[in-house]
């Protein structure tokens, strides 16, 4: 007993190193060998489908900790975007005052919002969130808010100065801003898998399965719902200001639904179980749209492959990799406790 105990230790004592050191070595690889072999077409649609996967990202988090489908992830990204021009143009704010700005009107926004609905069923949740998108995404289109907003044209971004060493001319290269993409990826990567492990992850898991037990055994129900929902909506605000950075442009386009749907197939096609499937689908997503574009049928290919996606692959791509490659884990482990 004591013998396997000190062997289990000795094992936990190598991996993790060994995972820090793979972790650290991808994200160096991912981050240099794009830019130095991939083109500018490429790297955009890498950089595309990167801030999708961190907006997929969110929803998933939602979806398998707290089983909350949310269809308002546009309202927050793009509205993000037109609180960060706003904020220059109409505030006399400089760039770095204009984000902290919009993402903490962000975060207010959602903690209003998500004060309101986060008690609600799965189904009423889903419902609310798609009303408060189309009301937010229909509003920079009104005519009184054109002076502000740019109306149907939507606004041109372009700020002076530097916002952590970078100019405007550095988030418009795709080589430069590629660096910053995936180091956004990877940290809200992070910060949701630390979510996942941490105990509110723990209670949003048991207040899905069973909430009503939850409240008779003296847990708060509420709240970790509702700081769920405003982290999430957090990452989705720095992620839509990462766009409107990048694109130096912000449109109705990036509020309106077709964002919000798209968000939710790439985390059903990456997978919601875990923070890698939302990214890689997020990837898989941008790269097949350029490809059923190019064939002229964009939207029939992709209602193909989504239909396909989830009746083979339920769990998604990475969710199904893992799947796959259980089997062979278990026996590699029995293999080295025989031994």
């Amino acid at each position: 007993m004591a013998g396997a105990a000190i062997g289990a230790s000795g094992a936990s004592s190598w991996r993790m190193p060994l995972i820090v050191s793979a972790s650290a070595l991808l994200f160096v690889i991912g981050a240099a060998a794009p830019t130095r072999f991939a083109g500018e077409f490429v790297l955009r649609l890498g950089e595309e489908g990167l801030l999708l996967g961190i907006l997929a990202l969110s929803v998933a988090f939602l979806m398998n900790q707290a089983g909350l489908v949310a269809l308002g992830a546009a309202s927050v990204y793009g509205g993000a975007g037109y609180l960060f021009a706003i904020a220059m143009s109409e505030w006399d704010m400089t760039a770095i005052e204009a984000l902290a700005v919009s993402l903490l009107i962000v975060v207010i926004y959602a903690a209003f919002l998500g004060a309101l609905i986060v008690r609600t069923n799965p189904l009423a949740f889903m419902m609310l969130t798609l009303a408060a998108g189309e009301m937010v995404s229909h509003s920079v289109t009104l005519e009184g808010l054109r002076d502000y907003t740019g109306g149907a044209d939507g606004l041109v971004v372009n700020f002076k100065g530097s916002i952590f060493g970078m100019q405007a001319a550095d988030f418009a290269n795709a080589s430069r801003f590629w660096i910053v993409a995936w180091s956004a990826a990877w940290i809200a990567g992070l910060i949701i898998w630390a979510a996942r492990r941490s105990r509110l992850g723990a209670i949003l898991r048991a207040v899905r399965e069973n909430e009503e037990r939850m409240r008779f055994s003296g847990f708060n129900t509420y709240a970790p719902r509702l700081t769920a929902f405003v982290l999430v909506n957090a990452i989705a605000g720095a992620c839509g200001l990462l766009h409107v950075l990048n694109a130096g442009f912000v449109s109705p386009d990036s509020l309106g639904l077709s964002v919000s749907t798209n968000t939710l197939v790439a985390a059903l096609i990456g997978g919601v179980d875990g923070s890698i499937g939302p990214i890689v689908g997020g990837l898989a997503f941008s790269f097949a749209q350029d490809q059923f574009g190019a064939h002229g049928a964009t939207q029939l290919f992709t209602g193909l492959a989504i239909v396909v996606f989830i009746v083979l692959l339920p769990s998604g791509v990475v969710g199904g990799l893992l799947e796959a490659l259980q089997p062979r884990a278990r026996a590699l482990a029995r293999r080295r406790k025989d031994a």
